[in-house]
């Protein structure tokens, strides 16, 4: 038996294969990943080589992204495959 969050996850990852990389795309996974308040606190740019940078909207927050930089990488992965998001950097 799988639990919901691990089917839905796998039925988001497959809707995600359909369409191609864009901004758009890796922002609703970020949106995912980070849940509602990191979404917020923070902004994305990402670029084709695979570098998400994400800007805090405060120190405070920077400081959150920043430990839970290896929690979004992962989530990040699941979502979108292993080689779309390979670093995150956050300023």
């Amino acid at each position: 038996m799988h639990s919901l969050r691990s089917t839905a996850t796998r039925a988001v990852r497959l809707l995600l294969d359909q369409q191609p990389n864009t901004t758009a795309k890796i922002a609703f996974a970020w949106t995912i990943a980070a849940g509602p308040a990191l979404a917020r606190a923070s902004r994305l740019d990402w670029a084709t080589d695979g570098t998400l940078r994400v800007q805090a909207s405060s120190d405070n927050w920077r400081r959150e992204l920043r430990r839970a930089r290896p929690t979004l990488a992962a989530r990040l992965a699941e979502l979108l495959g292993p080689d779309v998001v390979r670093k995150i950097t956050i300023g």
